[in-house]
């Protein structure tokens, strides 16, 4: 039944001038940025809803089609009925015909995996092929590159990052709020890089400063106090399991606060990332390992132990 069902829908497309889209899709392809990124729209969608059926397990995929991998994305598929995606070309790529079918039977993702596409995800996935479906490396393995300064905010904008807030802001029609006050300002400017707000005195201090640049005075003293480098190194922290225990039912006392010191101190003189990282993985494979080289590879030791 399902083969003949697949016939039919074979004869519909031929004789098809291309995907109906409805109204509700049109509306969400209108407002779409005029670029979809693979990374940032493309894969979080078919990674929640496709890969299951036609990712990487070799064991679970079905109908031999793997859309993780553009070369066999793009492959005919093993039914006859074409390609699942055809670069710049929507009429004739199946998943759009999959994902906007109202058949049960054809529709993607099936009704029995309880999984559904909203209409601007649909709309994401048309725009991509219709822009050529470009697949893109893991983001981590792309070199970054300077992208152009927008120009909006001309009227408010005070650095660069102002200026693609307010790039962002036209896109979604939402109007900048009014700059808050001076002591709003320093309150926050703390909170996030000491994670403490500020007591009486550094207030009243930082509301009589007369420079117009006080605020980046402020962020270079709060960069200076020991107590950023507290704020920062909590997230680091969490990420690395870092704690005084083992972990586990005995959960014997785990000694490893100077390890924590090290984050720490690590942070407040801003040591580069690169030896941040490779420091923690192998510092003291590192020929002539200072004790501090040594002592960042407790980073290795975070992890849950028992005592067997």
């Amino acid at each position: 039944m399902r083969r003949y069902y697949m016939i039919i829908w074979a004869v519909v497309l031929l004789s098809s001038c291309g995907p109906d889209i409805s109204k509700d899709i049109e509306i969400e392809l209108a407002a779409l940025p005029d670029q979809i990124d693979y990374n940032f729209d493309v894969k979080p969608i078919l990674s929640d809803r496709c890969f299951l059926c036609h990712g990487p397990d070799a064991q679970k995929r079905e109908a031999g089609l793997r859309l993780d991998e553009e070369h066999s994305a793009k492959l005919a598929l093993e039914s006859g009925m074409g390609r699942a995606i055809v670069s710049g070309n929507t009429d004739r790529s199946q998943l759009v015909h999959r994902i906007l079918s109202s058949d049960p039977e054809m529709v993607m993702p099936p009704p029995e995996s309880n999984l559904t596409l909203t209409n601007k995800e649909k709309a994401v996935l048309i725009k991509w092929i219709e822009q050529g479906a470009i697949y893109k490396q893991h983001w981590a393995f792309i070199k970054p590159q300077k992208g152009k300064i927008p120009t909006a905010g001309k009227d408010w904008a005070k650095n660069e990052i102002d200026h693609f807030i307010a790039d962002r802001l036209e896109q979604v029609g939402v109007d900048p709020a009014p700059e808050a006050e001076r002591a709003q300002l320093i309150r926050r400017l703390f909170f996030d890089l000491t994670g403490l707000p500020p007591n009486l005195k550094d207030l009243d201090h930082w509301m009589q400063v007369e420079s117009h640049d006080f605020y980046g005075q402020l962020t270079d003293s709060l960069l200076q106090s020991p107590r950023f480098g507290e704020r920062m190194a909590a997230y680091w922290l969490d990420v690395a399991r870092f704690a005084d225990s083992e972990g586990y039912l005995d959960d014997f006392h785990h000694t490893l606060w100077p390890y924590r010191d090290w984050v720490i101190n690590a942070f407040n003189k801003n040591l580069p990332y690169d030896q941040f990282i490779e420091w923690q993985i192998g510092g003291d494979q590192i020929p002539n390992a200072t004790q501090e080289q040594i002592l960042a590879t407790a980073f290795n030791r975070n992890h849950k132990q028992n005592s067997e």
